[in-house]
């Protein structure tokens, strides 16, 4: 087994292992056992940092980088203690079946050992090292309903039987977190926020490039230097992604942020190193090529012999577009073959408002689209379209990004300058008022590229407010800078990486009520993003209006993962708490009956969208990027936004 230790200055990656498939392992038990040889499949005490980590792996969820585990078992039959080898056994039961003989099936063992049966045999859990707090936790499954007793005998066995002495139980769900003011009188406590402000390391985007590395002090005035093949150290998070290799930023994302989502989309590697720009490793490296890789949980930075390496450009995206649909149209009466109308993001809306009708969840009321048509019917009536077409068609243009940003500027303007069609602007009036009560609207971007299969365009356009008869927020004012904002720089050059065609880029615009002072906001992702082909949801939430994806320099929001119940769970299915919010007092901003409901709902709706997507997708692995809120006095949840989770 070949082992690496990889160095950045102080900052010591952790051990990269490289594992035998689990059919050659399978072999060479079956080769042993016929040897008559006896591997240490386990120890019943840990003497040495050696042993530890000769018997330890990564842990079955990457939820924090620079972590090392091995799991345990208690056999409460012969009152025995087992540290097991994590190289031998990836699960615990495999361990249980292997070695003790266990004959029941993985649903009877989960049954009976995690959910405090009069037949339980096992207690379960794992030791986790935590590099960069240097200290030993014990963690169980979230979906482990041990009682607060039994666990701290659990815990005071395996304390009498390692070498460390800096050793606590790790309050990961809502359950122990509960039942914390007991646990701390008699033991030792980690809570998930004494991790997670502690990281100096997260993985944003996996993937392994050549490039320059270059460390860019001001964004802002370097942005019109840099290359395809740089890889950046950044000290700020960037309001659009340059096209480049690949890029280390210092402050952390949130698995759902915007460069979370198009690096991920793009397929470069991205990470958040905390101390980038103070370490001398990368220092030194300034300027030079190297090879830049990101890992589950660690990062790889060293000098390469050049190579003219020029990532391969994704897919070019052909975009659809109808430009017969030419009056407004109720939510309701969106069909699904009308994103080439009215865009993606109105016709995902119109599926989530026809599932709410069966399930706990709403969708923002008084809700209308405004088509194509009219964006259209605009750039044409104010002379913006000879603008684009200058734009598009000049070779002097394209290939100068000062030009490039000029135009883009003239045709925003040009747009926004221009007199609303007076009919658009009196049926949108109109339709306010027939709708509902509802006079503060919100006007969101629903373009043809974005909220797609293969293109994301997550954060590149613009959503506005506008209030009927507001004279500060005027409703016409509120449609042009929507329109105008197909024309942002950051829109355009993802697109023209993408290969899409301006030119078949269309505007519509989705409308209903605002929300000027919801209690939470959030976002989710359907799939497990720490455990491969797992089931688990992870939700990103914050108090009030303060933003999950863009989030005020310092704020840490409500990060953790929930589950749908099934039979066995139903009720009590656990929530897996990452990290809270650092403006909510240490509690989160969603209970957990809302946490449930929310988990519930989104199976069915990611069932629906599964079934209709043809994503080619196992169901673990599919999933969707969902916006909502949670809102009035009877904090009623709000599903606003769904599209697929490219990944």
């Amino acid at each position: 087994m070949e082992i690496r230790h990889t160095t950045f200055g102080s900052v010591r990656a952790p051990l990269m292992k490289t594992y035998v498939l689990k059919c050659k392992l399978l072999w060479c038990l079956v080769f042993l056992a016929a040897c008559g040889s006896t591997a240490q499949t386990s120890l019943q005490k840990l003497e040495t940092w050696s042993e530890f980590q000769r018997f330890s792996g990564p842990p079955l969820s990457a939820k924090y980088g620079h972590v090392s585990s091995v799991k345990i078992v208690y056999d409460l039959e012969r009152e025995q203690l087992h540290f097991i080898n994590s190289s031998l056994f990836r699960y615990h039961i495999d361990f249980c079946r292997d070695v003790l003989m266990y004959q029941h099936s993985l649903e009877h063992f989960n049954m009976v050992n995690y959910g405090n049966h009069r037949r339980q045999r096992f207690l379960l859990g794992t030791i986790n090292y935590f590099e960069t707090l240097d200290t030993y936790a014990l963690e169980l499954s979230t979906s482990d309903h041990m009682s607060l007793k039994r666990l701290l005998h659990f815990y005071d066995l395996v304390k009498h039987s390692v070498y460390f002495e800096k050793f606590s139980i790790l309050l990961n769900n809502l359950r122990l977190q509960s039942g914390s003011t007991y646990l701390e009188s008699e033991a030792a406590v980690l809570h998930p926020d004494e991790i997670y402000k502690n990281l100096n390391l997260q993985v944003v985007s996996k993937g392994q490039t050549y490039g320059r590395l270059r460390i860019v002090s001001n964004f802002k005035d370097e942005k019109k230097t840099f290359k395809p093949q740089d890889v950046l150290v950044l000290n700020e998070t960037p309001l659009y992604l340059p096209r480049v290799a690949g890029i280390i930023v210092t402050e952390f994302q949130t698995p759902l942020s915007h460069l979370t989502i198009l690096g991920q989309n793009r397929k470069i590697p991205i990470c958040a190193f905390k101390t980038a720009l103070q370490n001398e490793h990368l220092q030194a490296l300034n300027g030079s090529f190297v090879r830049f890789q990101v890992r589950s949980d660690t990062f790889l930075v060293e000098s390469a012999k050049r190579k003219n390496q020029e990532k391969k450009r994704p897919r070019s995206v052909k975009l659809k577009y109808d430009l017969t649909v030419d009056s407004l149209i109720t939510i309701d009466n969106v069909s699904k073959h009308m994103s080439k109308s009215i865009g993606n993001k109105a016709k995902n809306f119109a599926v989530l408002k026809r599932l709410s009708t069966n399930l706990g969840y709403k969708t923002p009321e008084s809700a209308f689209v405004i088509p194509f048509f009219y964006y259209d019917q605009h750039v044409q009536q104010t002379g913006t379209q000879r603008l684009i077409d200058t734009l598009l068609n000049a070779e002097r243009v394209r290939d100068n990004l000062d030009s490039v940003e000029y135009y883009l500027k003239k045709i925003r303007k040009r747009i926004k300058k221009g007199t609303l069609d007076n009919g658009l602007l009196v049926d949108v009036n109109n339709r306010i008022v027939a709708l509902g009560p509802y006079r503060r609207m919100r006007f969101r971007s629903s373009t043809n590229a974005e909220d797609a299969r293969g293109f994301s365009g997550a954060g590149l356009y613009t959503s506005k407010t506008g209030i009927v008869g507001d004279s500060s927020k005027p409703i016409d004012k509120a449609i042009k800078k929507v329109w105008a904002s197909l024309w942002s720089l950051e829109a355009f050059l993802e697109r023209d990486y993408f290969g899409i065609d301006h030119s078949e880029a269309f505007m519509g615009i989705l409308v209903h009520r605002s929300f000027p002072n919801e209690s939470v906001n959030g976002v989710v992702i359907t799939k497990n993003l720490y455990r491969r082909d797992y089931h688990g949801f992870v939700v990103n939430a914050q108090w009030g209006e303060e933003s999950v994806v863009k989030p005020k320099p310092g704020v840490v929001c409500d990060q953790f993962i929930c589950y749908p119940d099934d039979v066995e769970t139903e009720g009590r299915a656990p929530i897996d708490i990452i990290a809270l919010s650092n403006i909510g007092n240490g509690v989160l901003a969603m209970t957990q009956f809302e946490i449930q409901q929310l988990a519930n709902d989104l199976e069915s709706v990611k069932d629906y969208f599964f079934k209709h997507s043809f994503s080619g997708r196992s169901y673990w692995d599919y999933g969707l990027d969902v916006e909502f809120k949670i809102d009035g006095v009877n904090r009623q949840l709000y599903l606003k936004q769904a599209r697929f989770y490219n990944d």
